[in-house]
């Protein structure tokens, strides 16, 4: 599988596990990736049909932030996503920032890594593993710390999930 410096966002897997308290890095000046703009839905497991409501839309905000708003419906939150490199790993930081009721406290504006690929049309990412980086860290020196001893492990990103871009009808 082909890792971009882009951005795919697997927000199903943000919003159960959206777990640091502060960013591994507040940097974000790596440009987004234009490929990923638009609207994903989730690849079905087996005979179903995908589920109208797992899509995620993402968009553009800046030259080095994205929207994301995940799920699309009445129930949907919002997200603000950047790409990151830290010592030569790309992923995306992903901030939670509000729902339909409007903003969220500071203490519920958590954050989330996630590591992406995109191949064959099929984008698959998995988030920061807290066993290895742990969710209880109070500052963004720790995470940085605990991330960079660990960055050559195999597992340091977890729970895969996949999306497609959802096609235009005629």
């Amino acid at each position: 599988m082909k890792y971009t410096v882009g951005f795919i966002i697997i927000v199903v897997l943000v919003i159960v596990g959206c777990d640091y308290q502060e960013p591994l890095t507040a940097d974000h000046t790596v440009s987004i990736d234009q490929s990923v703009l638009g609207l994903w839905e989730e690849v079905p497991k087996g005979d179903k049909p995908p589920n109208p409501d797992e899509r995620i839309l993402i968009l553009r905000f800046s030259d080095t932030e994205y929207l994301i708003h995940y799920p699309t419906g009445k129930d949907g939150l919002f997200f603000r996503g950047y790409p990151i490199n830290v010592e030569g790993i790309s992923c995306v930081q992903v901030q939670l920032i509000g729902g339909y009721d409007g903003d969220i406290e500071k203490e519920d504006r958590k954050y989330q890594v996630i590591s992406y690929s995109l191949s064959n049309g099929i984008l698959e990412g998995r988030t920061l593993n807290t066993d290895l980086v742990d969710k209880n860290l109070q500052d963004s020196a720790s995470l940085r710390q605990a991330f960079l001893k660990h960055k050559d492990n195999k597992d340091l990103f977890k729970n895969p999930g996949t999306f497609r871009r959802i096609k235009e009808k005629n």
